[in-house]
């Protein structure tokens, strides 16, 4: 990842693996941050990221979403003590991304994985956690670009607050399974529904290269080697 500190915020954007556990706890040491901002991330190892989300529980911090937060990066946004979206990109470009792991060089579902990710959402959802939803996210995956996306809440309306899940890549949106009536707050992804307001670093701000728009919104839709592996 990334990393840009903001007096005592830090922005992390990019691809998660195993130097990015020890990058944030020297950033942490050096300067006590009390925000974690996750920016445009399409996920990474699912070790890395757990062992990441571990840490960040045990600093109960805030972390925020501004963009897409897919994949891997979901398990250290859910670490937050305070969970919220952020500004910084279009509202239809920021959520949270989840799926089931799977093992890189084979491109198959990790069966053994899945159960250990169903107990962290589960402790940190709390009482809000939906066995069915996530449930369907974490196994119900035809290939390795299904995703449960949980969008923003407050910048969206209607029917574009709720979940939606498609279990395969290749499907358009309006084959996907949409949950009406759900939204990132029932399902206790996040602690407020409110959306806050950030100023990303300009290194960060969409329209500047692989960081920018373009790259959020395909890296929240396509398959991509940097998605949650159980290989690593």
């Amino acid at each position: 990842m990334s990393l840009h500190r903001v007096g005592d915020d830090l922005f992390a954007t990019g691809a998660i693996y195993s130097p990015d556990v020890t990058a944030l706890q020297t950033a942490y040491a050096e300067s006590p941050f009390t925000r974690l901002i996750l920016v445009n991330s399409p996920g990474g190892g699912l070790a890395s990221s757990l062992r990441i989300a571990a840490w960040v529980q045990s600093l109960k911090i805030t972390t925020l979403a501004s963009g897409p937060c897919m994949s891997a990066c979901s398990l250290i946004f859910m670490a937050g003590e305070k969970r919220q979206f952020a500004t910084g990109y279009e509202p239809d470009a920021t959520m949270i991304g989840i799926h089931g792991a799977y093992d890189q060089r084979s491109g198959q579902l990790s069966t053994t994985s899945g159960p250990v990710m169903l107990g962290y959402y589960k402790s940190r959802m709390g009482s809000k956690f939906d066995h069915e939803v996530i449930q369907q996210a974490l196994f119900g995956m035809q290939d390795t670009a299904s995703f449960l996306r949980i969008p923003e809440i407050s910048r969206n309306s209607g029917s574009e607050q709720s979940p939606w899940h498609c279990p395969s890549g290749k499907m358009q949106r309006n084959q996907c399974t949409r949950f009406s009536g759900k939204d990132a707050l029932s399902l206790g992804l996040v602690t407020d529904s409110q959306t806050v307001a950030i100023k990303l670093p300009e290194a960060l701000r969409p329209g500047t290269g692989f960081l920018g728009q373009l790259g959020a919104v395909s890296a929240s839709r396509r398959n991509t080697d940097s998605e949650l592996s159980a290989s690593r």
